[in-house]
């Protein structure tokens, strides 16, 4: 089961429904609401609460409860005694001496958490406030939460992957990794996490074999939360290394490949090679090779849109498979390529000129044009040109988007101080932010644990201190991490510098699909919000304009958004 809660004070819209949902504890004026069987530690003396999975910073062992000392610790600090002491996927409640509740989202990995608040009765009528992870469970407390607020569309839309604080639905907001809020006065507090306070300048040489420790004991630690696991293996160097730190695992686990038709997404070579090394079973997922739905209905109504509609069939089916292993959790090596600093700008040629002068900054850019498959000339005038006119911070996206709710990129609290450090550095700490759809975008973190190891607390901090241009010494991408692993992984993935690709499954579901597509998307929501620039896709989808593949999935992009917002609306007409 998946974390599933709402903390509510303050009177509800409806009295709690009859079923499945109960009181889980007391949190001062609020009421910690949840699934039935949701495991919770109410911790120093009954004074908070933690759902989810909590690890001590110094042991890595599980918390399981706190003394009273410690817990009085963490009310006086507003919270900055869990961030330095405590790491995992974990919402912390407590409540202090003036009855205000607070609520922390553990750094990185934590469980997606909203707020809302509102009066019940309209003007003047009684005040209540939440914090959610669960958009069917908060409607079901009675809060309806309905209205999908088209800026904040366009804002995702238009700066990729950029999850800001104003989430999907109007007047709701999310407590962003790391944050600690007050639950009656949504905001961050100053105790929160933010990467800057981890940068060591100048930065320090990694030991490879400390990477490795510090890894390790990441997943031995999560590995030892489960009976039974499933780790889905690419045979990447990302998820290769999971299983590597899993091998001595002695409890029941195994890996799953997926198979696609094409070739483009068939990584069984390498996958089989890991398995092998380990000495753990492999299962193939061999996925059909008929076209997902690119308008199959919404299942379950979320806050945020979720991943890409696509991978849909794929998702059930990993999820799937890991109930017939009766796995109680999900594995995957997602957030490596952020962990170990796979940057494919010249940006790290810039910390090293910043730091160490210009001949660690020409080697640095000649290893930065062999991972992007460019040459010296070209890194070094690219790095000439990052250092006169600075490296932006985040990417934008304005492509078949109307300009009617175009707006300046959306705050995010890691862009404050950002410009204060080298390019390299900033883009390792931002780089964590577009991973976070992909932790709870799809429907298999909603019903087993999805675990991504490579994004623990413990080592995104160790990785912000770490030069950035040693990462790809080489010219290897995630030359460190594979340094770190390298007697633990055969030579077929060490030496693997591709990614699968999975091309094959999104382009024929466009081809085949053009005539629904119209339908659906220019007399749906996004057009009617005026989101969307439908003339142009119009006239793609009708053939009068050739689509080329940036067309074709940012048209299947949009159809992703138009299902979320007809599942929030509760309107879930397919127009055929």
């Amino acid at each position: 089961m998946t974390i599933a809660v709402a903390l509510v004070q303050g009177e509800r819209p409806m009295d709690v429904p009859p079923g499945d949902i109960c009181e889980l504890a007391r949190v001062g004026p609020a009421t910690l609401f949840g699934m039935a069987g949701t495991i919770v530690h109410i911790v120093g003396a009954g004074r908070a609460v933690v759902v989810g999975h909590a690890f001590s910073r110094d042991t890595f062992a599980p918390i399981t409860a706190l003394a009273a000392d410690a817990v009085e610790e963490i009310v006086r600090s507003e919270g900055a005694w869990a961030i330095r002491n405590l790491w995992g996927s974990f919402i912390m409640a407590w409540a202090d001496a003036d009855k205000g509740v607070f609520v922390l989202r553990s750094p990185l990995t934590g469980p997606a958490i909203f707020q809302a608040h509102s009066q019940v009765g309209g003007q003047g009528g009684a005040k209540w406030h939440c914090a959610f992870t669960d958009l069917p469970l908060a409607r079901a407390l009675g809060f309806a939460l309905g209205a999908p607020e088209p800026s904040v569309i366009d804002a995702y839309l238009r700066y990729p992957l950029l999850r800001a604080p104003s989430a999907g639905i109007k007047d709701v907001t999310e407590i962003l990794p790391g944050e600690i809020s007050r639950l009656d006065q949504p905001g961050r507090r100053t105790a929160s996490w933010v990467p800057w306070n981890y940068v060591i300048q100048p930065p320090n040489r990694a030991d490879p074999m400390e990477l490795a420790d510090i890894v390790g004991k990441c997943v031995r630690a999560w590995s030892g939360c489960f009976a039974r696991i499933q780790l889905e293996l690419s045979g990447g160097i990302d998820s290769s290394i999971v299983a590597a730190c899993l091998a001595d695992r002695a409890d029941p686990w195994r890996a799953i490949t997926m198979v696609t038709a094409e070739p483009d997404g068939d990584e069984r070579p390498y996958a089989r090679a890991v398995a092998e090394n380990v000495g753990v079973p492999l299962a193939e997922l061999m996925l059909s090779p008929d076209p997902a739905d690119p308008i199959a209905a919404s299942i379950t109504p979320r806050v945020r849109p979720g991943g890409f509609g696509l991978i849909g069939p794929t998702d059930a089916a990993f999820l799937a498979s890991a109930r017939a292993f009766g796995a109680d959790a999900i594995f995957s090596g997602t957030a490596g390529d952020g962990a170990f600093g796979y940057q494919t700008s010249v940006a790290p040629a810039l910390d090293a000129f910043h730091y160490e002068g210009l001949r660690f900054a020409i080697g640095a850019a000649r290893d930065q044009a062999r991972i992007m498959d460019d040459n010296i000339w070209n890194a070094l005038r690219l790095g000439l040109r990052g250092y006169l006119r600075g490296i932006r911070l985040w990417p934008v996206d304005d492509h078949l988007l109307s300009s009617r709710h175009a707006a300046e990129r959306p705050w995010h609290p890691w862009f404050d101080d950002a410009e204060y450090y080298p390019p390299g550095i900033r883009r390792y700490a931002l780089g964590i932010l577009p991973i976070q759809p992909f932790l709870d975008g799809y429907d298999r973190s909603r019903i087993m644990p999805k675990i991504a190891p490579l994004l623990a607390q413990p080592l995104i901090e160790y990785g912000l201190g770490v030069p950035s241009w040693q990462w790809g010494e080489g010219g290897v991408n995630r030359a460190l991490a594979r340094a770190a692993f390298r007697a633990d992984l055969p030579e077929i993935v060490l030496n693997r510098r591709s990614k699968g690709r999975i091309l094959s499954m999104f382009l024929p579901a466009f081809e085949q699909n053009r005539h629904r597509l119209s339908g659906y998307l220019l007399d749906g929501w996004l057009a009617g919000a005026g989101l969307i620039d439908v003339d142009a896709i119009g006239a793609i989808l009708s053939g009068r304009q050739r689509a080329d593949t940036p067309d074709m999935l940012r048209i299947l992009q949009f159809a992703d958004i138009e299902g979320w917002a007809r599942s929030v609306i509760g309107d879930g007409r397919l127009d055929d």
